[in-house]
């Protein structure tokens, strides 16, 4: 599993995932409290519980992040819902090591927060 995040020319942070033969994308207008939520999901989920969840909205609907950590290893879930009537709908799932996806979420949202200024 792979992921970078980026600041778009309207502000919004956008994360690329890949795992396997799979890429997608996932954003979120207000960049700033997208990536603390992500930070704080990870952290969340390398913690006692070992359960981190997050939402990024956007304009027509949300992305939802679930992470899920057994041992060193971390689920990644991203599911995308337009609203209650269409419900939730999944988007990205795949594992990694769990102390990596922390520090690798640290890191990009410390380059996304730079692209901003």
């Amino acid at each position: 599993m792979d992921f970078t995040l980026d600041i778009d020319d309207r502000g919004h942070l956008v994360c690329h995932l890949s795992a396997d033969d799979v890429e997608v994308m996932a954003g979120a207008a207000d960049a700033p409290a997208a990536g603390d939520a992500l930070v704080g999901a990870a952290e969340d989920a390398l913690g006692a519980d070992g359960y981190g969840e997050c939402e990024w909205l956007v304009p027509g609907g949300e992305y939802r992040w679930m992470l899920r950590r057994e041992g060193p290893v971390l689920t990644v879930a991203v599911m995308w819902s337009s609203g209650t009537c269409t419900g939730y709908q999944h988007v990205f799932r795949s594992e990694c090591d769990a102390a990596w996806f922390l520090e690798r979420v640290r890191v990009e949202v410390a380059r996304a927060s730079m692209q901003a200024l």
